[in-house]
C-alpha cells in the first residue's frame, strides 16, 4: 500500500470506529477533509464525540455499510468473519490496517512517535500539551483522553503530528518519525514477538527509522533500553531518567499530589519543574517530554508552564469520586509492572484498606502473567477479580480469572473473591467499605464502570 494513503482515498469507512486508536484517526481524518463513516457494536463516549463532528456511525455490522467507501480502515480487533470486512473484500475495496493509516498521516508531517510498554499515553499527552502551550498547534492522536485537547485527537495546522504508536503488533515499524520516544521495554507482547530479545530488536529497528535530521529520546533507567543503546550509535539519541541519563531528574520535594524536581541537562542545571500529578513514574514521563521540548527549541517558560498545568489523562490514576467517605480511583493498569506502580502510588492516599477491583485483560496476557499479577494483587488488603476482558481475543482452554484467584489462594492470601460482573463487584465492595478506605478499579477493559456504579450510590464528588 502506498505510504501516502491520504492522497489516494477520500471516502473512508472505519470498522471498529469506537476503539481509542480508531476513533482518534477517524476524527483527524474528518477534520482534514475526508468523508468518514464507521461502525461498532456498542455506543460509547468516543462514538458520541464523533457524531458531534458530523461522522455517521452505525451500531452493528452490516455489509451495505461499506458500499460507497473508497477504502476501509480496520483495527486488529476485527475478526476475519466480520460481515463488513467480507463485503469489502468481495467488492475489492482497499483494506487498510489502522497502523498503516496512522503511519500515512504521521509520515506526511514531522512525526513525534511515542512507544514503550508503559507510559506511552501520558508521555504523548504531555508532549502534546507542551506544543499546545508553545502555540505550535500540533495534530495529536492519543490512546487516552486529554482534557486540554477535548478528547483523544486533534487535527492541528502546525507541522508536527504527535502519536502514540503501537508496538504490540509491530505496526510502529511503519512509522518514519522525526522524533521517536521509547519509555521502556518489557515482555508484554510475546504472542507476537515470541521473546523479549525479538521485541528489543523491533525497538532497535523503530529507532533506526528516525528521519536523518531527527532524534530519539529513550529512558536510561530501564535495563532493556540500556541493553540496546550500543546498537544505536548511528542514531542521535538523548537519554533521560531519574537514576541517570543526559536529561536527569532530581527530586527536591515529594508532595501528595506531585513533585518538585530539578532537571539537569548534560550535568548542568536546566531548571526546577513542578508536576501536579502523583507517581514517581510520571516524573520520568515528564523528563521525556522536557527532553523533546528542549530539543525542539521550545521556550523554557512554556515547558515549565505546560508541566505544571498537566492534570493527567483519563483512566490514569483518575479520581472518580467518593462513597461512604472512601476515595475511588480508576486506573488502566493491566500489566504487573503497571499494577505495582498503581499500588506504590496509592500508598500515599489512605490509612485504611486498599481495595482493588481487578479485571484481567486478554486471555494471552493472563496466561503468560497470571502468577506475576497474583503477586501484585496480594499487596492489597481486599481483592475482587472479574472475568477476563477479551478485547476481541478468542478464549483459551483452561485460561480464566480463576488462574489468578487460585495462585493467590495457593500463596495463602484469603481476602480475594471472584465476582461475575461489574454490578456484583460494586455491591460487594460497598458492603465492606469504610470512610478511610481506598478503592481502585484496575484494568484495560470496562472495569471503570464499577467505580461509577459505586459513586452513584451517593452521588459523584
Amino acid at each position: 500500500m502506498d505510504n501516502n494513503i491520504h492522497l489516494l482515498f477520500r471516502n473512508l469507512h472505519f470498522i471498529g470506529i469506537g476503539g481509542t486508536g480508531m476513533s482518534s484517526l477517524a476524527l483527524i481524518a474528518r477534520e482534514q477533509g475526508y468523508i468518514v463513516s464507521g461502525s461498532d457494536i456498542t455506543e460509547n463516549e468516543a462514538i458520541a464525540r464523533l457524531r458531534k463532528k458530523g461522522i455517521q456511525v452505525f451500531l452493528g455490522h452490516k455489509k451495505e455499510q461499506v458500499w460507497g467507501a473508497e477504502a476501509v480502515i480496520v483495527s486488529s480487533a476485527i475478526p476475519e468473519e466480520n460481515e463488513e470486512l467480507k463485503e469489502a473484500k468481495r467488492l475489492n475495496i482497499p483494506i487498510i490496517p489502522r497502523g498503516e493509516m496512522l503511519a500515512s498521516l504521521v509520515n506526511s508531517k514531522k512525526g513525534i512517535a511515542v512507544a514503550g510498554t508503559h507510559g506511552k499515553t501520558t508521555t504523548t499527552s504531555m508532549i502534546s500539551l507542551l506544543l499546545e502551550v508553545a502555540g505550535w498547534d500540533p495534530t495529536v492522536s492519543i490512546g487516552g483522553e486529554l482534557e486540554d485537547i477535548g478528547g483523544n485527537a486533534k487535527a492541528g495546522k502546525g507541522e508536527f503530528f504527535i502519536a502514540e504508536s503501537d508496538e504490540s503488533d509491530g505496526s510502529f515499524l511503519k512509522l518514519n518519525p522525526f522524533c521517536a520516544v521509547v519509555t521502556n521495554i518489557e515482555d508484554d507482547h510475546l504472542v507476537y514477538y515470541g521473546n523479549l530479545e525479538k521485541e528489543k530488536e523491533a525497538f532497535i529497528r523503530f529507532l533506526h527509522q528516525i528521519k536523518k535530521e531527527g532524534f530519539g529520546v529513550v529512558c536510561q533507567d530501564h535495563p532493556a533500553i540500556r541493553s540496546i543503546l550500543p546498537y544505536l550509535s548511528s542514531v542521535e539519541i538523548l537519554t533521560y531518567g531519574i537514576e541517570g541519563g543526559e536529561v536527569r531528574g532530581r527530586i527536591k520535594e515529594k508532595k501528595k499530589d506531585g513533585f518538585l524536581f530539578q532537571v539537569d541537562w548534560k550535568d548542568k542545571k536546566l531548571a526546577d519543574f513542578e508536576l501536579r500529578i502523583p507517581g514517581l513514574h510520571n516524573v520520568n514521563n515528564a523528563l521525556a517530554s522536557i527532553a523533546v521540548g528542549v530539543k525542539l527549541g521550545i521556550d523554557l517558560d512554556h515547558l515549565k508552564k505546560a508541566i505544571a498545568s498537566f492534570r493527567g489523562v483519563k483512566r490514569r490514576f483518575e479520581r472518580v469520586g467518593r462513597v461512604k467517605g472512601a476515595l475511588i480511583i480508576d486506573d488502566y493498569a493491566h500489566h504487573p509492572t503497571e499494577m505495582l506502580t498503581v499500588w506504590q502510588t496509592a500508598l500515599d492516599y489512605t490509612e485504611g484498606k486498599m481495595i482493588v477491583i481487578f479485571q484481567p485483560h486478554r486471555y494471552t496476557r493472563t496466561c503468560q502473567l497470571y502468577r506475576e499479577m497474583a503477586k501484585v494483587l496480594e499487596k492489597f488488603q481486599q481483592v475482587f477479580i472479574l472475568p477476563i476482558y477479551s478485547a476481541g481475543e478468542k478464549p483459551i482452554d483452561g485460561v480464566s480469572a480463576e488462574l489468578i484467584y487460585q495462585e493467590m489462594k495457593k500463596d495463602g492470601f484469603e481476602k480475594v473473591k471472584l465476582v461475575e460482573n461489574l454490578e456484583d463487584a460494586a455491591r460487594e465492595c460497598l458492603e465492606i467499605l469504610k470512610p478511610e478506605d481506598l478503592v481502585i478499579t484496575m484494568g484495560a477493559g470496562d472495569v471503570w464502570k464499577a467505580g461509577w456504579t459505586l459513586c452513584s450510590q451517593n452521588g459523584r464528588k
